[in-house]
């Protein structure tokens, strides 16, 4: 007889047989299935079920929280109907349309009767089924066929506050939203081994569904999909949209430029690197991105202009006074940003006063205008032959040109920023932290300084900012695994951006310090509001070991990763190999030389897939291992959509470049 669910978690030591009691008493009452159950009460995490279904079933899964961040195309929805969707329980993931695979998740992936009836209905060969729970799965169907924005706000809200049983409550009593449970299952094919992570992202466009009609035909009001940056009104354009658009636009520009090439693309994300790492808020970023991909357009095509350039030619120096200005001139009727346009007024400027057009110097130069012409002076002595010295120079020896002219040409604290950029450490140290980051909110320019330095020391990656406005950005894209703020922002203003925090269920479990000496009744109001710490800001280093335990529980409790880009000039292949198969990192390395692509699936540090020019397997890894330049992305939360080919170590595979 086949023993129940209940029975095999027990003999497995998940739960004990009074929790399985517990579940179905709780089953009596709702009709959920046992592990659900037993989920909903708070009596086994949803991934240790998901774990083990998976192992059981010889596949892997795919988590509430991984679930409610899907992107899921229109097209791969169309392919089964959400009647079948809705009464077998399953979702559609992605489509292969030349192997005509279909991924689906689905509560029984092992009923092989119902993989062939959607095979049939969806025409394709075969279907591969990920294991997830059945109230996730119904809350997907909600949120990706019916248009439903609010489909998980509850069962996540459940799942982190009563799913974290071993953890202690927050002393604030707030929900913990937005904590994801990434565990591992049992691959399949050559690949096949207990234990391989799971993280999961379908890497395709993300389009709400139209709301079904209702009972009497008349169609629901389709949810708005258009982006928009914080505040901003509806149905514009956003600053990101329009910054990739111009990237894309001036890819193109540059694609008959061999010297050139991709340069614009490189200097706005080096830019917004060193920028976001100054503290620039994002709507500095977003201009700092558009001057860098506008920097160039309508100057001399056989000349190009930077700051190093122009302090050892002054023909060049004179030919940029007049040049500098024309980009600025061919968008006077588009309304760039303020911001972007001075910044483009001033990048050949010099911090000791000698550049052009009018000598400006120190802090007088826009912070943006300092940015790009480190960056730009950079790129252009390492990449391009036609400078003005006639010569590419090795990486250590433009390395050595900033520290040089660091307090001459260029502001010393952007030069060092630039060399810690180019030297590979900040971009070795976001792959580590798989683009997690601390962002620390203090509008005194001091104790900023020394409380960055403070958690900096910490070995995290993190970001100070000196407004309430920079971090109520943060919060908006989510671009924080810790917040830092401080009080001398205004008790309101911090306050409100705890309220803002806490009322949203992406940001409601967010670890939030605050740094500042309240009396007990204000320390009372904040840690009532959200804060989950009140700290005094005499002692930094204190401030900075809290903030470690934070961060360290939210990658514990397997916080979502972000992408991280880069590039073989930052970080040479073997050093990027060599530092993802060495932290074990999961997840997807997409490379990118020109109009090739292809990429490197990993799981726990070790290939199990790979994929370049129109091959697989064995013969798409060695091609893309002989790549001597190269843009990469990692994304640590991509799902492999294939069966794993091969098994390989990605550190032993750094080590035969390095040999080689």
């Amino acid at each position: 007889m086949v023993k129940r669910l209940g029975e095999r978690l027990i003999e497995a030591g998940l739960v004990n047989a009074g929790a399985v009691e517990q579940a179905l008493e709780h089953q009596k009452i709702t009709g959920h299935k046992v592990g659900d159950c037993l989920v909903e009460l708070g009596l086994l995490q949803e991934a240790a079920l998901l774990r083990f279904l998976a192992a059981e079933f010889q596949t892997r899964f795919v988590s509430a929280d991984k679930l409610a961040k899907a992107r899921i195309a229109t097209e791969v929805l169309d392919r089964l109907p959400v009647r079948l969707a809705e009464a077998q329980n399953v979702l559609p993931l992605a489509v292969d349309p030349e192997r005509k695979l279909l991924s689906v998740v689905a509560a029984e992936p092992q009923n092989k009767s119902l993989m062939d009836e959607i095979a049939l209905v969806t025409g394709m060969s075969e279907v591969y089924a990920y294991v997830g729970l059945r109230s996730a799965i119904s809350a997907a169907i909600r949120k990706h066929y019916y248009g439903d924005p609010t489909a998980f706000a509850a069962l996540l809200e459940g799942a982190n506050a009563q799913g974290q049983a071993p953890a202690a409550p927050s002393r604030t009593g707030a929900p913990e939203h937005g904590r994801t449970y990434a565990g591992s299952g049992t691959g399949t094919g050559a690949g096949n081994r207990g234990g391989l992570s799971l993280n999961f992202r379908v890497e395709t466009d993300a389009r709400m569904r139209l709301q079904r009609g209702s009972s009497t035909g008349t169609p629901a009001v389709r949810p708005s999909t258009q982006r928009r940056e914080p505040g901003g009104p509806r149905g514009l354009v956003s600053d990101s949209d329009y910054v990739e658009t111009l990237g894309i636009m001036v890819g193109l520009l540059e694609q008959d430029r061999q010297r050139h090439r991709g340069h614009s693309a490189q200097l706005a994300r080096q830019a917004g690197i060193v920028g976001q790492r100054m503290g620039m808020p994002h709507k500095e970023l977003a201009a700092l991105a558009i001057a860098a991909y506008l920097h160039d357009l309508g100057k001399p095509a056989e000349r190009h202009f930077s700051l190093a350039s122009n302090a050892v030619n002054p023909e060049w120096k004179a030919q940029a006074k007049q040049a500098c200005r024309i980009p600025t001139r061919m968008f006077e009727t588009v309304h760039l940003p303020a911001q972007t346009n001075t910044i483009l007024a001033q990048m050949y400027e010099a911090w000791d006063g000698s550049g052009t057009p009018q000598g400006a110097k120190g802090e007088d130069i826009t912070l943006g205008a300092r940015i790009l012409a480190a960056v730009d002076s950079f790129l252009e002595l390492t990449k391009n032959p036609g400078n003005a010295l006639g010569r590419v120079l090795p990486k250590e020896q433009a390395l050595e040109h900033l520290r040089k002219y660091a307090g001459v040409l260029y502001d010393p604290v952007v030069a060092d920023i630039v060399i810690q950029l180019q030297s590979g450490e900040l971009l070795r140290h976001r792959l580590e932290s798989e683009g997690r980051q601390v962002l620390v909110v203090e509008p005194d320019e001091t104790a900023r300084g020394e409380l960055l330095e403070a958690v900096l020391k910490q070995g995290l990656v993190a970001h100070a900012l000196s407004t309430v406005e920079g971090a109520q950005d943060g919060l908006a894209r989510q671009d924080c695994d810790v917040l830092v703020v401080s009080l001398r922002l205004g008790l309101q203003d911090v306050m409100d951006l705890l309220a803002q925090a806490r009322s949203a269920p992406e940001t409601a479990g967010l670890p939030i310090a605050v740094v500042g000496e309240p009396d007990n009744a204000t320390r009372e109001r904040l840690l009532m509001a959200g804060a989950t710490d009140v700290l005094s800001p005499a002692d930094k280093p204190a401030i900075a070991k809290t903030v470690q335990a934070l961060y360290d529980d939210r990658v514990q409790h397997n916080g979502p990763g972000r992408v991280v880009r880069g590039s073989f000039d930052e970080l040479p292949p073997r050093e990027l190999l060599r530092t993802l198969g060495g932290g074990h990192k999961s997840g997807r390395l997409n490379l990118r030389q020109h109009t090739l692509e292809g990429y490197l699936h990993l799981e726990r540090g070790r290939v199990v897939f790979a994929s370049f020019g129109g091959h697989s397997g064995e013969p798409a890894l060695q091609a893309l291992l002989k790549l001597k330049q190269a843009d990469f992305q990692y994304d640590p939360d991509a799902l492999l959509l294939d069966v794993p080919q091969m098994d390989q170590d990605l550190a032993a595979l750094a080590g035969g470049l390095n040999a080689g």
